[in-house]
């Protein structure tokens, strides 16, 4: 029972990283053709500060355009004019705690 709760979080732990890689990659992405369109004049950036740095490369060209908050939630939200994106990793881990738990 204990191997097994230990190897849980270690699962959990790595799982988490590599969701959040690909959340914010995704999120990248959106972000890039939303900006590619021209048309883009306000995006509004909502979450941790760790997922706002991976996302910084994407917006290097743009940062006049980005208003960032930072919130201790899960989740990395971008709004980009009236469209809403956002991570999902906090539904993500409360799925994993119920498995684990």
């Amino acid at each position: 029972e204990l191997t097994t709760a230990v190897v849980a979080r270690v699962l959990g732990t790595a799982l988490g990283d590599d969701v959040q890689r690909r959340a914010v990659a995704e999120l990248a992405s959106t972000i890039q053709r939303a900006l590619a369109d021209g048309e883009a004049v306000k995006i509004r950036v909502r979450g941790p500060a760790s997922l706002y740095e991976a996302l910084q490369p994407v917006l290097a060209g743009h940062l006049e355009q980005v208003e960032f908050t930072e919130t201790s939630e899960l989740d990395l939200t971008v709004a980009i004019d009236e469209s809403l994106f956002e991570t999902r990793i906090a539904q993500w881990s409360a799925a994993l705690s119920e498995i684990v738990g």
